[in-house]
């Protein structure tokens, strides 16, 4: 990457992720369900260089 005059270039490398939130709760056999929960995930979205000049 070219850095013009009087500027700064920053890189930072790493694996950037998305994150997924839900819904989780047990259908009992009765057909009564347990209280819901909030679920939280990630997943692995992008892995390099992330650049910018400041």
């Amino acid at each position: 990457m070219d850095t013009p005059s009087h500027k700064t270039t920053n890189a930072v490398y790493g694996v950037w992720r998305l994150k997924h939130t839900g819904k989780s709760y047990w259908l009992r056999g009765n057909c009564t369900t347990t209280p819901e929960q909030t679920v939280t995930s990630y997943s692995p979205y992008r892995v390099g260089w992330y650049l910018w000049e400041s």
